[in-house]
């Protein structure tokens, strides 16, 4: 495989040029946003809560370097920030939310994974699904829902932020499937709807462990 092969995912996107994503590119200003708005609140409240936010920041950066160079690498970059969030949160959710222990917690997130893995091989053996590729966040959105149900009777205020997260979640999966249908429409696409949603998805999970984390919390 060429990982510097040029590729051309969405609607925006006319050639390979670096500019040829603007509204895609500068959406992604979203995730910084998040990212210093998050900073302050969770300083002071643990390092793990420290990293996440760091995370939100390089999903961001990754995202903007995918849809300027638009090469294969920076694809992989791109889902791999999001991916390494989507594992880390659901560890420490376990942890901070739930109070399970940190190995178990660390057995919860190897289960999500094999899931997500038997997910992923499942759908390969389907027709070809209309969803412009977002079948692949199919499992972190049963995450989410699983993560807010969780919480409901343990920690209220948490599972409300996560169903916040999650009806914010189906919006910015709209957005990103219905990117390649509405070309002919919407020439920049709906793209940058998933970016700009998915920030505050991301602030609302945030939000969840910050209800539950102490000032003082190491």
């Amino acid at each position: 495989m060429n990982w510097g092969e040029p590729i051309d995912l969405y609607c925006e996107r006319t050639d390979a040029g670096l500019w040829s994503e603007p509204f895609n590119a500068l959406s992604n200003l979203g995730f910084l946003l998040v990212a210093m708005l998050l900073w302050r609140q969770a300083r002071g409240r643990g390092r793990d809560l420290q990293l996440l936010n760091a995370l939100i920041f390089a999903i961001g950066v990754g995202s903007l370097v995918f849809h300027t160079v638009a090469t294969r690498w920076a694809a992989l970059l791109d889902i791999a920030f999001i991916g390494i969030f989507v594992l880390i949160f659901h560890q420490r959710f376990q942890v901070r939310v739930l109070g399970v222990g940190e190995a178990k917690a660390w057995m919860g997130t190897a289960a999500f994974v094999v899931l997500a893995a038997l997910f992923g091989l499942a759908v390969r053996t389907l027709p070809p699904l209309p969803l412009n590729g977002s079948e692949i966040y199919l499992p972190p959105f049963a995450l989410l829902l699983w993560c807010a149900i969780a919480a409901r009777h343990l920690r209220p205020a948490a599972s409300r932020w996560l169903l916040r997260a999650g009806g914010l979640f189906v919006v910015s999966l709209a957005c990103r499937t219905g990117d390649a249908m509405l070309c002919d429409i919407w020439p920049a696409g709906t793209h940058p709807g998933w970016h700009i949603v998915n920030a505050a998805v991301l602030y609302c999970c945030m939000g969840a462990l910050l209800s539950c984390a102490s000032p003082r919390r190491a």
